[in-house]
């Protein structure tokens, strides 16, 4: 997967791990230098960061925020949802938050094997105008995360999950 990156009015982080010390997981941290990278570029002025709370006792949102914010994001930049537990509540809350600001477009930034389903979940609630970027960044639980996407993906545009 590449990079479709293009001027939109919002970037949509999703969130992952969190550590048991309240850090960003490795993921986690490749995403959000993703983010910083595609908004220092100009590609989109607002970063809706994601996430729910994890085992970790952590709230994604608010460690990524904070993440941010420790790397030069200016605050009101920045919109928590706290209430991203999984992708398909990533998609309504952002869409939510994208009518209420009479938003059109968006950049979405996960995982490579993470962007079609994500894309269909937006896709699936209203939102078409979508650009994409990800880390370069795998992991060992990539392994376990691509066969999990290739069973999510047909599932959700199915609509089964």
């Amino acid at each position: 997967m590449r990079d479709y990156l293009f001027k939109t009015d919002l970037m949509v982080v999703l969130g992952t791990k969190v550590e048991r010390d309240g850090t960003p997981s490795r993921g986690l941290e490749a995403r959000l230098n993703k983010a910083i990278s595609v908004y220092q570029q100009g590609y989109a002025p607002v970063i809706l960061v994601s996430g729910g709370t994890g085992l970790e006792g952590y709230n994604e949102a608010s460690v990524m925020a904070q993440y941010l914010v420790d790397h030069g994001i200016p605050q009101q930049a920045i919109i928590q949802d706290s209430q991203g537990v999984n992708t398909r509540a990533t998609a309504k809350n952002t869409a939510e938050y994208m009518q209420t600001n009479h938003m059109k477009s968006v950049i979405i930034i996960s995982q490579y094997f993470h962007i079609p389903r994500t894309k269909l979940a937006f896709q699936a609630i209203g939102i078409d105008k979508i650009g994409q970027g990800s880390p370069n960044y795998t992991s060992w639980r990539d392994f376990f995360s691509v066969p999990r996407e290739m069973l999510g993906y047909p599932a959700y545009w199915l609509n089964l999950k």
